[in-house]
């Protein structure tokens, strides 16, 4: 299109330079400021696992383990055989802070907007998220366990199911029927543990429980009993094989050779692929606390910055690992 006749002299209003082409438009800022989405930590609002807090009292937590009572008979006239009640222990040692510091220039502070509110949310969401995924490695890291031999038959090994042909499989129908018969499976072997359905909770990822709304027993109403507690138009799992069922972005993504908390939190190949858990909140995690969340502001005058800190001390040990089982797929989630 054509210019008008007089376009090199027209007066611009914030179009700086010769040629009137260097835009000094002032920013109209309303105050909208985005960051993380915030998010509460589930194991710490929902009570998913056992607190324990030691606060100026030690950096190690103990925990007792004894089982392995045997019943035996007599006739009348035969002596009593005694037996004796094997026990152990559960130690579990705090050894790092989990932190965040964010320092801010002086005159950056005194030439912009408060964001301390926001900075406050940022930090709580961090730690949120990475409190809820130590607490679901530890639960990944259940499937490995070996009871000792003197509490066998009271402390049971590691449950891991493997839901082979999943990644193999093209219809989402045949994936959704693999992941419910992979929970079955391990559902059985807990109930045969004496471990009732009515405590468990299975925490999933978000991948595999779209899958599972290709189901169709799971979503067909007429196989609910009526209760309408699953529905596909809602994207709505409440149970699975009578168990209560949570969706979670937490599981870890992918190896992790360095975590934060330490080697006994590191994840492997094998245990990336894990996909659902299923527990006893009461009976399968242990979270033991030396110092509960803080939030701390200061001003570092020698470096003219206010700082922000936020910091926790705390590990997650594995209280009953024979309460729990791990679904995994048989190739990691890209």
């Amino acid at each position: 299109m054509a210019d008008v006749y007089n376009k090199g002299a027209l007066t611009r209003d914030w179009w700086a330079g010769a040629g009137a082409d260097v835009d000094i438009h002032i920013e109209a800022y309303e105050g909208d400021i985005e960051g993380s989405f915030e998010v509460t930590s589930l194991f710490r609002s929902t009570g998913l696992t056992n607190y324990k807090n030691v606060q100026n009292q030690s950096n190690t937590w103990r925990g007792d383990r004894i089982g392995a009572a045997t019943v035996k008979s007599r006739r009348s006239g035969e002596t009593l055989d005694a037996a004796r009640i094997a026990n152990d222990k559960l130690v579990v040692t705090v050894d790092a802070v989990s932190y965040i510091r964010t320092p801010i220039d002086f005159q950056d502070d005194w030439t912009a907007p408060d964001f301390r509110a926001e900075h406050s949310r940022e930090h709580g969401t961090a730690h949120a998220k990475a409190f809820d995924e130590a607490h679901i490695i530890q639960l990944i890291k259940c499937q490995d366990f070996t009871p000792p031999a003197h509490l066998a038959g009271a402390f049971h090994p590691g449950i891991g199911i493997e839901a082979t042909g999943y990644s193999a499989a093209t219809d989402k129908k045949v994936q959704a029927e693999l992941l419910v018969q992979a929970h079955l499976d391990g559902l059985t072997q807990l109930i045969e543990r004496d471990l009732g359905d009515e405590e468990l909770v299975t925490l999933i990822r978000p991948a595999e429980f779209s899958v599972l709304l290709n189901h169709d027993k799971l979503m067909n109403v007429e196989f609910q009993g009526g209760q309408g507690e699953n529905s596909f138009s809602r994207r709505r799992i409440a149970v699975l094989n009578g168990v209560r069922v949570i969706e979670t972005p937490r599981f870890p993504k992918g190896v992790n050779s360095s975590h934060i908390l330490g080697p006994s939190f590191n994840v492997d190949a094998d245990e990336a692929r894990a996909c659902m858990v299923t527990f006893v909140p009461s009976k399968a995690l242990v979270t033991v606390e030396a110092h509960p969340m803080t939030f701390k502001r200061w001003t570092d005058d020698e470096n003219f910055q206010t700082v922000l800190d936020s910091f926790c001390m705390y590990t997650v040990g594995q209280y009953r690992p024979d309460a729990v089982f791990v679904v995994s797929i048989d190739a990691e989630e890209p």
